[in-house]
């Protein structure tokens, strides 16, 4: 009988020790962020997304040297521009429909003045890829308020 005690504490300390070694949980692997959270990642400098976003899109579009430089130029400016408003987005009694409007502005002018950067191919490649991934976040976007 008292094996069979010491056998039962025994079993008892190793679940104990078992279950105090929790799996991490999906929060902190970064599935169920809050909306604008990267995790444990800083947030970049607008000369690091303008560098990143003109190594993208050299890659997918295939630019020359000069015009890499060009729109890491525009995407800096463009970096720089969001980064104003969203510092000062806060204090501005806006209504939503107005941001949304100045946005859109931003956008085309955005648009326009890479557009001038781009060949023809590369605009229309460009103009190609928007629309997918439009597509893909509307369709998540469909998916994610089915399942909620």
């Amino acid at each position: 009988m008292k094996k069979f005690l010491v056998i039962l504490a025994a079993f008892s300390f190793s679940a104990a020790a078992v279950s105090a070694q929790t799996l991490p949980t999906k929060a902190a692997h970064g599935q169920h962020r809050m909306k604008g959270e990267k995790g444990d990642k800083a947030a970049k400098t607008p000369e690091q997304r303008a560098a990143h976003a003109a190594q993208a899109l050299t890659k997918q579009l295939g630019l020359s040297a000069a015009q890499t430089e060009q729109v890491r130029q525009l995407h800096l400016s463009r970096a720089q521009e969001m980064q104003a408003y969203k510092a000062q987005a806060g204090t501005t009694p806006a209504t939503k429909r107005q941001q949304h409007e100045a946005m859109k502005g931003k956008k085309a002018q955005y648009d326009a003045q890479l557009k001038q950067i781009l060949s023809a191919d590369q605009y229309a490649k460009y103009s190609q890829l928007q629309s997918d991934r439009m597509a893909k976040r509307k369709a998540h976007q469909g998916s994610k308020q089915a399942k909620g």
